[in-house]
């Protein structure tokens, strides 16, 4: 290799500058001159940013861009808004060498680079002057040697370094590395690429040659397993797409090991070769297995603002009878004290009617076999006995199952397929206005036929792909889900429809303390003539299963409306308290909207998308700001617009997860409303007349009344998504 002797010297101080480079006295100072700018100027090569992160020196900057935009920032000089930089004098000369040689290293030999200093009163501007010069141009580029069975032009092809660019050793490398790589993941594990270059002079050019040596070609010879004593070996070698006699591939270690990740019974995996073959091209294989907690006991707890107080018990045996088999039993239950503390902290949002106060609860036994047929199979077998209540809108008693067969695609990417029959039915009064008002049924002897207990069994096929940085709280990654869900006579379902759902959520770190996070969701159902009434019975329009309707607002959707409060919805009045004994058509419309209950009806499609900003502050304590926008359509053909409503709220990251307090803000106009009235001997009558409910300015308050009445408070455990 001949190099002339200036790039020489450059390199080798960039070696001895490694450790500063990655340390770089960051924050510490010895002088009390604050760095109040860093510029860059003459570079076209590079970005500021790029060139900014090869440096020591840091100007002091806002915490997070909303202290920008508020504007905090550019107003002020209050400590907690800025990250404050001090000069390190000796930093300076160490910078123009570190930007020298990440230009040379990419290629820029004849770069220069010189400061500008300005001092003011506590305060210092820095300018890096640069001029870079002509670049240094891959002139030629060959590959030589022993390269197996590899394919010399798409090597070639797939380098990061090509002809005619710049000559970069960090793309040389990468080349190198991905190379070594292939070999590996063919069957050549002591392959090697040895890169060498030419660099005359007097010339701005290069000539690049990489020589490999592919060694021998390897075959596995045996596998031994360690530690899945209460597993069992022939589990373990199920999740191994590797086997004896197979060929050499890391590529197929890596899946393996991901893939023993999958096995709940499995805490930790290793897979490793105890040598490298030299002569007789056979090589052992090991997999280290630690296994999980066998039983584990589990508790939690649930607060939030629809539902009051809850709690939850969790049984999980991960190695049931052998062979990994996971059992799984749950029994939890909610809407605890719901009517003791009904509109009070922290359960404003429960509902005053008497029926949705009741407990709710959830049994369910749950076993999971990871392997079925294959190692990227699992299927899982569910019973559950749940009473469910949704306030305002149903109180469902059901007693079903579920059978769910799942594939791996790839990492972290599913595929599932599931068939769930329940046999499941209302509680009286619970869903009579949800009938009446959306399908025209408000006939008692009607209604009753419609809550008794009959079979909902859809089979479903969704795909979900994850690509978060953590499971809880991301900040970096992306996950999306779509599914399509239908219910028919092949079924057995009673109740018949054709469903589908559609979820996006991307995060991003843009400062270390701040994640923007996004989320985009939509949804739409058309039902099909079901067999409710019977052959005889008269016509209805297609009845749609309440908990297949969507649903939009609370505090895992647009936070500014209550619990499913934003799409349509209908007023409910109680007409011997309200009206006594004049008629409902004259009396309902000189009530106050406080005289009325807003239920929900949900829709048959709906649009919710959120931005939120997760600053944290300090500690396990984060503020956060967003904006949410939805709105449910009660057809398909629905034209309503959405409704954005913006809040902030606060995060305190506990032991249980992040207890989240949100507070946002209600634009909704006045909107006219189909009323129910609630009549002597319980029964409902629709009010011939729709009322014009304006809850927030129908009394002419000021404007720091109607501010306060549109204000909504959300209280949950979790994140918003």
């Amino acid at each position: 290799m001949t190099v002339s002797r200036r790039f020489r010297r450059s390199l080798l101080i960039g070696l001895l500058l490694s450790p500063l480079m990655a340390t770089g006295l960051r924050g510490q100072s010895s002088s009390d001159l604050e760095v109040n700018r860093i510029t860059f100027v003459g570079n076209e090569a590079f970005s500021n940013k790029q060139l900014a992160a090869a440096i020591a020196t840091e100007a002091s900057s806002c915490k997070t861009f909303l202290l920008q935009i508020i504007p905090i920032c550019p107003l002020t000089n209050w400590g907690f808004a800025h990250n404050r930089r001090y000069l390190l004098p000796s930093d300076l000369p160490l910078d123009v060498i570190r930007l020298r040689v990440f230009y040379r290293r990419r290629g820029f030999r004849e770069v220069q680079v010189d400061t500008a200093v300005t001092r003011g009163s506590g305060q210092v501007s820095i300018e890096f002057q640069i001029t870079e010069g002509q670049p240094t141009t891959v002139r030629s580029l060959q590959i030589v040697g022993d390269w197996g069975d590899l394919s010399r032009p798409n090597l070639i092809r797939d380098l990061a370094q090509q002809e005619g660019e710049p000559f970069n050793l960090l793309a040389l490398d990468e080349g190198r590395r991905m190379i070594v790589q292939r070999l590996r993941n063919r069957g050549y594990p002591r392959g090697k690429v040895l890169p060498d270059y030419f660099l005359p002079r007097d010339s701005l050019v290069a000539d690049v040659t990489l020589t490999a040596e592919a060694g021998p070609h390897v075959r596995i010879r045996d596998i031994a397993i360690e530690g899945a004593a209460n597993i069992g070996d022939d589990v373990i070698k199920k999740f191994l797409t590797f086997s004896r006699g197979q060929l050499y591939r890391e590529d197929l270690f890596l899946e393996s090991q991901r893939d023993l990740y999958t096995i709940e019974a499995v805490r930790y995996a290793t897979i490793s070769t105890d040598s490298v073959p030299s002569v007789d091209s056979l090589i052992d294989v090991k997999v280290l297995i630690d296994v999980a907690t066998p039983k584990t006991l589990r508790a939690g707890v649930d607060i939030n603002t629809v539902s009051c107080f809850g709690g939850q018990l969790r049984f999980t045996n991960r190695n049931f009878f052998g062979n990994a088999r996971v059992l799984e039993l749950t029994g939890g239950v909610s809407n605890l004290l719901a009517s003791e503390l009904q509109g009070s902290f922290p359960c404003y949002g429960v509902s005053e009617r008497e029926v949705y106060q009741q407990a709710a609860f959830n049994l369910s036994a749950q076993l999971r076999q990871p392997y079925f047929i294959s190692g990227k199979n699992n299927l899982t077998l569910t019973l559950f006995f749940r009473r469910e209540i949704v306030p305002d809108l149903f109180v469902l008693q059901s007693v079903g199952g579920d059978i769910q067969l799942s594939r791996r695609l790839q990492r972290r990417m599913n595929i599932t397929l599931s068939y769930g029959p329940a046999y499941t039915g209302f509680a009286d009064e619970s869903a009579d206005i949800y009938f009446c008002v959306n399908f025209g049924v408000c006939d008692p002897a009607d209604i009753q036929t419609l809550q008794n207990p009959r079979w909902l069994s859809p089979i479903r096929l969704s795909w979900r792909w994850d690509k978060t940085n953590a499971p809880f709280a991301p900040t970096g990654g992306f996950y999306t889900e779509v599914a399509g869900e239908r219910a028919s006579q092949l079924t057995l379902s009673d109740y018949r429809y054709i469903r589908g759902v559609a979820q996006f959520a991307a995060f991003f770190g843009v400062s270390d303390n701040g994640v923007l996070a996004t989320r985009l969701r939509g949804g739409a159902v058309e039902p099909t003539q079901g067999t409710i009434f019977g052959p005889g019975s008269a016509p209805t329009n297609p009845i749609v299963f309440p908990t297949k309707r969507f649903f939009e607002g609370g505090a895992n959707s647009v936070r500014g409306f209550g619990q499913n409060l934003l799409g349509p919805t209908v007023l409910v009045v109680d007409s011997v308290a309200q009206c006594r004994n004049e008629s409902l058509n004259s009396c309902v419309p000189g009530l106050p909207p406080s005289a009325f209950d807003q239920d929900p009806i949900g829709g048959n499609a709906s649009f919710a998308a959120s931005l939120e900003y997760r600053l944290r502050l300090t500690g396990n304590w984060h503020l956060v700001g967003f904006v949410d926008v939805g709105q449910t359509w009660a057809s398909l053909t629905d034209r309503t617009s959405p409704i954005a409503t913006p809040g902030a709220g606060m995060r305190y990251f506990s032991p249980i997860g992040p207890i989240r307090l949100d507070i946002a803000y209600n634009p909704s106009k006045p909107t006219l409303l189909p009323v129910v009235a609630v009549l002597a001997d319980g029964s409902i009558q629709e009010v011939d007349v729709p009322y014009l409910y304006d809850p927030f300015t129908y009394d002419d308050p000021s404007a720091l009344t109607e501010f306060w009445r549109r204000l909504q408070l959300q209280l949950a455990i979790g994140e918003a998504f």
